[in-house]
């Protein structure tokens, strides 16, 4: 085990600039490779409907959304990702890795269960699917379940890898490894369109740049963070370690099977009720809510470790208070991305639909509707992705129990009303009943943070939402005005001129309006130091020593290098003793 002295404040400094600058990189990076996505969903996905139509394409979300039910990681990659924030907390690197092996040999036991899941749903599906396909289109059907199931169970044990990796903050490789996987599926998926491979090349490529990812995580946290992984199926484990990771992934069970059940069963209960176009709609729809997702809540787990520490310091009422700023600061940060991405799209979002489903809407203008679609089930991400540094506490802190709870009432009102509107409405009818579950569960959500966390949910959103108000409503105020009354015909055009105006209005009003002078200067100086640029920001003539808007990270990372020094020193002394003695 590498041993790090920390005897004085300069190299207390470096480990904070150093942890700073890794999850701004992690940061730059998990964005571009978002981007990738985003221009791959763009560019390609109107393409591979041309390539293998409308109901090829509804045939691959239900294979890739029925593998993803199935092949859930029942609970336990919640339960990895909290338990190795809690171990790395407290610097033992043997338990992180006998708890990795640990949960390891349950994944790969559970993967039992999933073979006799996906061979069910190989020979059930011809049953399921008759009235919406033909026997020629279910044939296909069952070669995309054994890709994505094959793929499935390859990435279902592995889910560990980015949880050490994202533990151990280094989120950059992490992102890499995504922006490599999905250049490698773009161009890969071209490639599959030019030489008329159909969707089930499509397929095939998207499961092999997968596991491409798999294997740079691997080679990364075996020999870069030195975490072996002990493959034997031998339970060396302390029984009662099992036994507390079981019964915290029972309602990590929950959570992961009834969250997957919002958009995963969806596409089923189209196809069984509904017609094959809906599903494709729906599926449409899925694709756009996935990307808002991502760009929101790309950063939430970096603070993962963060919150961790927080357990472990002070009074409960000190915690409180921490968690209750730390909170606010980052749901600050996270707002200002999430409400420019839905709130852009409220603003240019149709002439965004009209010319990238251009073809497609001429034999199914119902596909307009997806604006609404969309904007119905992603406002609810307005207020989810700026609380998740407080879920993640409920997490750490193991009120995992009420959050499963809240999971369960959400699943049961978003299935009744979805097999009925979906029934009258189609995939409309289906948002309509994921929009109205959405509502609930942040609502009951933000009870349960009052009772169990002490967050005064008040001061929460007064704190990320009181200035952002102001950017949002003179921002899109703005750029409501230009759509409707700047005379621009083409729809290109159109999309390009107002999205500017929008999206440098919102810029600049977060700079000014939103952020705090202090909070200004800390991240423009942060990106300057990223750029190598020595030049900093001056107030009056003078240099500020500008703090980090998250001043509770910082005294944690002083608090862990401090620990550190304490467990170098006992290994030292440890080690003396054993030669003194042989």
């Amino acid at each position: 085990m590498s041993k790090l002295k920390i005897s004085d404040e300069t190299n207390i400094n470096r480990i904070e600039h150093k942890s700073k600058k890794n999850m701004a990189i992690g940061t730059i990076i998990g964005y571009l490779a978002i981007l990738v996505s985003v221009a791959h969903g763009l560019i390609l996905t109107p393409m591979i409907i041309t390539s293998v139509g409308v109901n090829d394409y509804g045939l691959y979300g239900i294979a890739t959304t029925l593998a993803a039910l199935f092949l859930m990681d029942f609970g336990l990659n919640t339960t990895a990702e909290t338990y190795l924030a809690k171990l790395r907390a407290s610097g033992n690197k043997d338990k992180v890795q006998r708890f990795l092996a640990t949960i390891f040999r349950i994944y790969l036991l559970l993967s039992l269960l999933f073979i006799a899941a996906i061979t069910a749903l190989y020979f059930l599906a011809p049953i399921i699917y008759r009235s919406s396909y033909t026997p020629e289109e279910i044939d296909i059907l069952k070669i995309l379940i054994i890709i994505v199931g094959g793929y499935s169970l390859v990435s279902f044990p592995t889910n560990t890898f980015s949880s050490v990796i994202t533990t151990y903050e280094k989120f950059g490789w992490n992102k890499f490894a995504d922006l490599v996987q999905k250049l490698i599926y773009m161009g890969l998926t071209i490639a599959c369109i030019k030489l008329n491979w159909g969707i089930i090349g499509i397929t095939a490529v998207n499961a092999g740049s997968g596991v491409v990812a798999i294997i740079m995580r691997f080679f990364y946290m075996r020999f870069y963070l030195g975490i072996k992984l002990d493959v034997r199926l031998k339970m060396d484990a302390d029984k009662k370690e099992i036994k507390s990771i079981l019964l915290f992934s029972a309602w990590g069970l929950i959570i992961a099977v009834l969250t997957r059940l919002v958009f995963n069963i969806t596409p089923s209960i189209l196809g069984a009720v509904s017609s094959s176009d809906q599903v494709s709609m729906f599926m449409l729809v899925n694709t756009i809510e996935g990307y808002v997702y991502m760009f929101g809540a790309m950063t939430g787990t970096f603070f993962m470790a963060k919150v961790a520490r927080l357990e472990s310091t002070g009074t409960p009422e000190e915690r409180r208070n921490k968690l209750q700023a730390l909170a606010g600061k980052i749901g600050k940060l996270q707002f200002f991305v999430i409400a420019l991405i839905i709130f852009g799209f409220a603003t240019v979002g149709h002439e965004f639909i009209t010319f990238w489903l251009k073809d497609t809407l001429v034999d199914y203008p119902e596909f307009i509707n997806i604006y609404w679609c969309i904007l119905a089930i992603c406002a609810y991400e307005l207020v989810r992705i700026p609380e998740l540094p407080i879920y993640n506490a409920m997490l750490t802190e193991g009120h995992i129990k009420p959050l499963a709870i809240n999971t369960i009432i959400k699943a049961t009102v978003n299935i009744g009303l979805s097999f009925v509107l979906s029934s009258y409405y189609g995939a409309v009818g289906a948002c309509a009943a994921i929009a109205a579950a959405r509502i609930i569960d942040v609502t009951l959500n933000n009870f349960m943070y009052k009772k169990y966390l002490g967050i005064s949910i008040v001061k929460f959103f007064k704190d990320v939402y009181a200035r952002g108000s102001i950017t949002i409503i003179i921002s899109f105020g703005i750029g409501l005005l230009c759509h409707f009354f700047l005379p621009i015909d083409n729809t290109i055009g159109k999309f390009l001129v107002d999205g500017t105006i929008f999206v440098l209005l919102y810029i600049f009003c977060t700079l000014f309006i939103t952020f705090t002078k202090d909070e200004r200067h800390y991240y423009v100086n942060i990106a300057f130091e990223i750029l190598h640029i020595k030049k900093r920001l001056e107030v009056n003539g003078v240099v500020p020593e500008v703090p980090g808007p998250f001043p509770e990270i910082e005294d944690q990372q002083k608090e862990e290098a401090n620990v550190t020094e304490e467990n170098a020193s006992e290994e030292t002394k440890e080690e003396s003793e054993n030669n003194g003695q042989d």
